[in-house]
């Protein structure tokens, strides 16, 4: 009883932390550091909502300098230098070049180049991102288009440890270029992974190989496609984003409260999230944009989200109640003119911080290997060096 009570919470037992110590001789897996000189901490490999369970396989144990390295996910040559060695353990024949120089009159350099035995190349750009936005991607598309150009006939490839969702990977296929993902580099070059050095990616990938089909991101993904935008599926669907800011937001933050209105009862909001988060991510949200509690409206709208509905979140949104960090999830996204015009001004007039969130936004996060937090903390970045 006591241990289904730790998995709902999603908390490590006793038990398993004694074999992960004994696992790991007491040494962070990453650094070695002795846990008789510092507290070690148990971190997941792969995310809950990603599919990653409740069991030893799917943790490590690590110092908390080397837990919040992998929680910030490594740097990008790091990712390049992984697949680089994984392509070569499984086509040992090929001639593949790490960060080649590309073009002639004007010059770049390639993360991964291939030639095969026909002289076929193959070009791969590496992004270690775990959420890439419609933005992020777009910029990603013209870089390679552009190398593409530099080198002339060649496949083009973006290469990522983790999974993008279906509207964002069919925009770049439909530009001529592969998406090798997690599931594509798990199914096609496993012994290569098998052979690799030991690595975040490796680790990563391997827990993904290990991991149980149809997760709870998933089954969430598949209820999203399945709920129809319009008034008649509208409280399927907030009760369904309940579900999903439940999954991806706590922990760390508490349990989300229904349905809360303010003292004169003439605002009301969906969902409010209380923010207790002592660090990371969620801790600099609150004491940078206010984020005492998160703010959510559910839109289930046919529609784009327009002005007065970024009105009535940011009507609610005060900094002696619930504080100035609000969410509006809607199926299509806002308009250009009414609402990101009505979100810029709350930002530049009273610091009050409205994110709005559609469909593959949402997929994006059920999907990533970061969950929410990444996907936010884009969005923020996005919006902020917008203005």
């Amino acid at each position: 009883m006591m241990d289904q009570k730790l998995n709902k919470r999603r908390i490590p037992s006793v038990a398993m932390r004694a074999k992960l110590i004994a696992k790991h001789n007491n040494q962070c897996a990453m650094c070695t550091i002795s846990g008789e000189e510092i507290p070690l901490e148990l971190a997941s490999i792969t995310p809950f909502n990603e599919g990653g369970s409740m069991t030893e396989e799917n943790f490590l144990l690590l110092c908390p300098n080397c837990h919040r390295y992998m929680t910030m996910g490594p740097k990008e040559i790091e990712f390049v230098n992984f697949l680089y060695q994984v392509i070569k353990e499984t086509s040992p024949d090929q001639k593949i070049q790490l960060e080649a120089i590309i073009g002639e009159s004007q010059r770049a350099r390639a993360d991964i180049l291939i030639e095969d035995s026909r002289n076929a190349k193959i070009l791969i750009e590496c992004k270690s991102n775990k959420a890439i936005t419609r933005s992020h991607s777009s910029k990603i598309v013209e870089q390679i288009l552009e190398y593409g150009k530099l080198i002339g006939e060649c496949k083009k490839v973006l290469a990522i440890p983790g999974r993008l969702p279906n509207e964002i990977k069919q925009n770049i296929e439909s530009n001529d270029i592969e998406v090798w993902d997690a599931d594509y580099l798990i199914k096609n070059f496993k012994a290569g992974i098998q052979k690799a050095d030991s690595s975040y990616f490796k680790m990563l990938l391997t827990a993904i190989t290990g991991g149980k089909e149809g997760s709870r991101g998933q089954d969430l993904l598949s209820k999203l496609k399945s709920c129809n935008p319009g008034r008649k599926d509208c409280y399927i669907y907030q009760r369904l984003i309940g579900e999903i800011i439940e999954e991806l937001f706590c922990p760390p933050l508490d349990k989300p409260i229904q349905e809360v209105n303010d003292f004169t009862k003439s605002n009301r909001r969906d969902f409010i999230v209380p923010n207790y988060a002592t660090d990371g991510f969620w801790s600099f949200l609150r004491e940078k944009y206010s984020a005492d509690y998160v703010v959510i409206d559910a839109k289930n709208y046919s529609r784009k989200v327009k002005k007065s509905d970024v009105l009535q979140i940011a009507n609610y949104l005060k900094p002696h109640g619930a504080g100035l960090f609000g969410i509006i999830f809607s199926r299509k996204g806002g308009d250009f003119a009414g609402c990101l015009h009505t979100i810029r001004e709350q930002w530049m007039v009273h610091q009050k911080l409205i994110l709005v969130l559609d469909d593959t936004d949402v997929e994006n996060m059920l999907l990533s290997s970061g969950g929410a937090a990444d996907l936010i903390g884009a969005k923020i970045e996005e919006f902020r060096l917008s203005m």
